[in-house]
């Protein structure tokens, strides 16, 4: 693959919320994560799809105390990464319904940067989509969890990629008055917070969400967040038109859209 397709690379995140309804433990939304792949299918752009845990991975991960933010023991380990391996396959399947050639893979495969590369790129070549998820990782003093969102900046970094589009069940971020609002890196705003109560997530939420979507624009990649459960946005939002949802850029985008 050349330099040139390698910049053209999309990344795809879907989050857990949109794959699965976390307040249904081992839910899964077939008919959703079809639709987005079929869109996917449709833009005819390179893409390399990250997923969340949902209720899968999120369940079993709280019910052990597995986190992003602190190391624990192994106890839980198998059984979380157990439970994101069956929602993978789940995955994979509507996107091979969708018309879609999965390839999935877990996220360590990328631990060598230049090798972890090149394998996307052959994959992409090949006429595959490359499809990870967040995992369950030693850390050097136990065991927690690498997020989906921080994935996302990894491979944006590693692929050179322009944008990402970040599917959530909400339209993006919302101000006190309910209104979807962009955000530029550099700017303080205080990062609206999720909607609901109890929700399982054991990666953040919304703010580090924000966080690791502002770690991308600083670096070139433009975010966008929008709601995969509306195909039409999301469709519109990977192919480059006005959609409903919050685009998270760096100032030097604004200066220069």
């Amino acid at each position: 693959m050349t330099e040139m397709a390698t910049q053209d690379v999309t990344l795809v995140k879907l989050g857990g919320s949109v794959i699965s309804n976390k307040s249904v433990a081992f839910s899964y939304r077939d008919k959703a994560v079809t639709a987005l792949g079929r869109a996917i299918a449709a833009s005819a752009r390179p893409v390399v799809v990250v997923h969340g845990g949902g209720s899968f991975g999120h369940v079993v991960a709280k019910k052990y105390g597995l986190s992003s933010t602190r190391s624990t023991p192994s106890k839980g380990v198998s059984e979380t990464r157990g439970a994101m391996f069956a929602l993978d396959a789940k995955v994979c399947a509507s996107l091979s319904k969708a018309g879609l050639r999965p390839y999935p893979f877990a996220p360590f495969s990328l631990l060598d940067r230049e090798g972890g590369a090149g394998f996307l790129q052959r994959l992409l070549q090949g006429g595959m989509t490359p499809v990870t998820f967040g995992d369950v990782v030693p850390d050097g003093k136990g065991f927690s969890i690498l997020s989906g969102d921080t994935i996302c900046v990894e491979l944006a970094e590693m692929l050179g990629a322009k944008l990402c589009v970040m599917a959530m069940d909400v339209d993006g971020l919302l101000d006190g008055k309910g209104k979807v609002i962009d955000l530029v890196d550099g700017e303080t705003r205080d990062i609206p917070q999720p909607r609901g109560k109890g929700r399982l997530d054991a990666t953040g939420g919304i703010s580090f969400k924000v966080r690791e979507a502002l770690r991308m624009a600083s670096s070139g990649t433009e975010v966008k967040l929008v709601s995969g459960l509306k195909p039409a946005e999301f469709s519109r939002a990977l192919s480059g038109g006005p959609f409903l949802g919050t685009r998270v850029k760096s100032a030097v985008m604004d200066e220069n859209p």
